[in-house]
């Protein structure tokens, strides 16, 4: 019973370094009660560390994904207890990083290795290898701490991962065998990192005071869900962005972004330039450029009505099976369509049917969103601007990918409507922050409903709105050049963490052929 109640302890702590509480400090404890778990009195089982494993994650995930029962109620359908069910389904495929770790961790326990040593390695490489939907990495946490953060243009989240892990399991072993050595590696994965950050940030605030400024608008329509899909809308929703464009260039905005799918009338992939009449992008006194959140499709548009707010049809478009992207696009001042920037990876099952174009039988099912190819790199507004699309903010991989195409900035455009005003969009953007941090690029986020902001290069918040709160806001951002080590290298902790992992554990396994008697 103790153990358990110290894994699940240590899942309560790692969610606690979440938004909207980002306790910071709790975080580092987490990794040290799963420890407790693990090695109290002694190393557990294999089975007994993947339950304890289980716990944690089960709990980490329960406690910062709450909101996942009422998305797949409201929007999926789904009655209460078939929703419970599912979310529970979520949590445990979420849980895995924290059950590898514990697993391997214990294994290597078992035989003979230091605890306060092999499960920061474990938690560090199952978090940058195990799949996860919604990656929530407990190492986001230490943005309550900027200096500290700023490790991670160095190795990303996994450093910044292995350094929490190693601070909170050092000084629990410090103080339970009274030892100088932990004490002194967890003091040194907490300072180190903290007077780098206070040496660097200086630094990198005065390079982006330099860069060259784009005044960037960001329109948040705060459109519900509901009406979204509802074309009797779709007209008043134009207007509304069109009146939050004029006000925003009013403002002194040279781009300005709308949100994820915002205009609601299919583009065919091959036009060259903006609608006239109703339905244009650029509409009455808005002069350009936007970078617009829309859907995309390689032929004619399957059938499609927009209507007015008297019911009266507008233009039908007629769509057939052609390929649909999830796309932003880019509208020059002369109505030109400059480029367009799809979404690489679809939400699985929710945009997008896996292996739709290979297997025949999946045909039957909807085929959705068609993932892009490629950097998602557009020019516009005399800037190099990465894209990211939805929750690509949230994949480390995608933007260090996206980073060597040398963007100068990046814009994500995101829906977070679907998790309503529950901590979700807090939890998105606070993840998407460490992007800025890793690649050394100013963020701008247009996000429907919120949070939308602008985050610098140095992870700081320079601009953050209100969820469910119509608003707009013009950012002073910066287009910034040149390279972190993290884009450069990659994720080389967790190859690190992993090769120090598979050494120790040959290590002990020829000094355990060679103490057998022969």
């Amino acid at each position: 019973m103790r153990r358990a109640l110290a894994a699940a302890l240590a899942g309560a702590l790692v969610a606690a370094g979440g938004a909207p509480l980002a306790f910071g400090a709790l975080t580092w404890l987490a990794p040290a009660a799963l420890l407790f778990a693990l090695d109290t009195p002694r190393p557990a089982s294999a089975r007994g560390s993947l339950l304890l494993g289980l716990a944690t994650g089960v709990v980490a995930n329960a406690l910062s994904m709450y909101w996942v029962v009422g998305v797949l109620g409201r929007f999926g359908g789904f009655p209460l207890p078939l929703a419970l069910l599912l979310a529970a389904l979520l949590w445990l495929a979420q849980s895995l990083p924290f059950v590898v770790a514990a697993w391997l961790a214990a294994a290597l326990m078992r035989a003979g290795a230091r605890g306060w040593l092999v499960l920061p390695a474990a938690l560090t490489v199952a978090g940058s290898l195990a799949p996860m939907i919604f990656p929530w990495r407990y190492g986001v946490s230490q943005l309550a701490f900027l200096e500290v953060a700023q490790v991670a243009e160095l190795g990303g989240l996994p450093l910044l991962d292995g350094l929490v892990a190693t601070a909170g399991c050092g000084a629990l072993t410090a103080l339970r065998e009274r030892r100088l050595v932990p004490a002194l590696v967890a003091a040194l994965a907490l300072g180190l990192p903290a007077l780098y950050g206070a040496a660097r940030l200086p630094a990198v605030r005065a390079a982006r005071e330099a860069a060259p400024l784009l005044r960037v608008g960001v329109a948040q329509p705060n459109v519900s869900i509901e009406d979204k899909h509802e074309p009797r809308r779709f007209l008043a929703q134009l207007a509304l962005l069109h009146a939050q464009t004029r006000a925003l260039e009013a403002a002194g905005a040279e781009l300005v972004v709308w949100p994820e799918t915002a205009y609601r009338f299919p583009i065919p992939r091959g036009a060259a330039r903006d609608r006239e009449g109703a339905l244009a992008i650029r509409g009455p006194g808005v002069r350009g450029p936007l970078l617009v959140g829309a859907l995309t499709t390689d032929g004619p548009p399957a059938r499609y009505r927009a209507l007015d707010a008297l019911g009266r049809t507008v233009a039908v478009f007629e769509m057939g099976e052609e390929a649909r992207y999830n796309s932003a696009v880019a509208v020059d001042a002369d109505g030109r369509i400059g480029g367009v920037a799809d979404k690489v990876h679809p939400l699985a099952f929710g945009e997008h049917t896996p292996l739709w174009e290979v297997i025949p039988w999946l045909r039957a099912l909807p085929r959705g969103i068609a993932p892009g190819e490629g950097p998602q790199v557009l020019e516009l507004a005399g800037a190099r601007i990465g894209v990211l699309n939805c929750y690509e903010d949230l994949l480390a991989e995608h933007v260090v990918w996206q980073a060597r195409s040398a963007p100068e900035l990046l814009v994500n455009v995101t829906n977070d409507a679907w998790f309503g005003d529950t901590s979700a969009p807090h939890l998105h953007h606070m993840n998407a922050r460490m992007r800025a941090i890793e690649t050394r690029r100013d963020l701008v986020r247009a996000v429907n409903t919120g949070v939308s902001g602008h985050t610098a290069a140095s992870g700081e918040d320079l601009a953050r709105t209100r969820p469910f709160e119509e608003a707009a806001f013009v950012a002073d951002a910066r287009r910034l050049r040149g390279r972190t080590p993290y884009v450069i290298v990659g994720d080389w902790p967790a190859a690190g963490a992993a090769g120090a992992l598979l050494a120790l554990a040959l290590a002990r396994r020829r000094r355990g052929r060679s103490a057998r008697p022969r």
